[in-house]
């Protein structure tokens, strides 16, 4: 299922209710179809007891896996009408093993893990296991915490009193919400994504507002030859809005993203103009270098800022 497409309000399998027989097909049909990508292999005659349960919500969607020692590989379908979700993995019982991303993470029960499911996993479990798979919208999670990319595939340890915090509020709504309206599990999703926040390794990240300034910095620095770049490129890079971009930058450095990148490139424009290995590049070359579409308004616009046309800069 592709993140953004209404599903039912629930799927569910119960090999329980299979003759035994027939659970090897049911398993795998059922597993295939809830998770395009996914292999499953079982070290036995089949599945002898098992259960699946998928609750939808909007975007996002729960899933509840109870399983006998398998290997599971993912690998991500074609193309996607919509971004590949985050999954953030709840080890509810017994142990897994779960390789992402080139790290790879022994859970033991409480322990968590984030999954991007952009890319292809591996996932062993030795005993009979019980895994909650919470799949959040990717652009949703990433906008509140920037930097869950840098904890695929990590254990965030049960251990941890707000990892633990975040594991039991996930397990007990993984009990009820079948009993929980529409709007009830979608306010329950955005509290999710908030909760993140009490698990030690994201808490303790570098503060997003940073994160972005630097980002943004390195992204202007990266581009500032490009002479249609603007201010909307910049905060579309972090799939931020630019006014809480413009926001960031003013406290950092006191303008605003389009400010910042004008500054830079007048200050590269000079350090250009002045340095002797580029003495044979004209002074247009040296603007077209900076961004700068029109070597006449590049002149008129440095010379307001160092009060010297470019040509007497660089004699000077």
């Amino acid at each position: 299922m592709e993140m953004g497409v209404q599903v039912a309000e629930s799927a569910f399998l119960d090999l329980g209710e299979i003759e035994v027989g027939r659970r090897t097909g049911a398993w795998d049909g059922m597993i295939r179809g809830l998770f395009p990508g996914i292999s499953v292999h079982i070290d036995a005659d089949g599945p002898q007891a098992g259960r699946v349960d998928r609750f939808a919500m909007g975007q996002a969607e729960l899933c509840l896996i109870e399983s006998a020692p398998a290997e599971v590989r993912y690998r991500p379908p074609g193309s996607a009408p919509t971004p590949p979700p985050l999954s953030l993995m709840v080890q509810s019982c017994g142990h897994s093993l779960v390789a992402h991303g080139g790290a790879s993470a022994r859970l033991r029960e409480g322990d968590m893990c984030l999954i991007d499911e952009q890319h292809g996993f591996r996932l062993e479990t030795d005993d009979f296991g019980g895994i909650l798979f919470l799949r959040l919208p990717r652009g949703a999670a990433l906008s509140r915490y920037p930097d869950l990319e840098r904890l695929f595939g990590t254990v965030l340890s049960g251990d941890h009193c707000g990892t633990r915090v975040l594991a039991d509020t996930l397990v007990s709504f993984s009990r009820h919400v079948g009993q929980l309206g529409e709007s009830q599990r979608l306010a329950m999703i955005g509290s999710m994504i908030q909760l993140l926040g009490v698990t030690e390794p994201i808490a303790m990240v570098p503060d997003a507002g940073e994160w972005r300034v630097q980002r943004a910095v390195e992204f202007i620095e990266l581009n500032l030859s490009v002479a249609r770049l603007t201010a909307e490129d910049i905060a579309n890079d972090q799939r931020i809005s630019r006014r809480r971009l413009d926001q960031l930058m003013h406290e950092k450095f006191g303008c605003s993203i389009a400010g910042y990148l004008w500054r830079r490139r007048m200050e590269q424009a000079a350090e250009d103009l002045r340095d002797p290995r580029k003495a044979q590049q004209s002074v247009s070359q040296i603007a077209f270098a900076n961004g700068f579409e029109d070597g006449a308004h590049f002149s008129r616009a440095f010379k307001r800022r160092f009060e010297l046309t470019p040509g007497r800069f660089r004699v000077n």
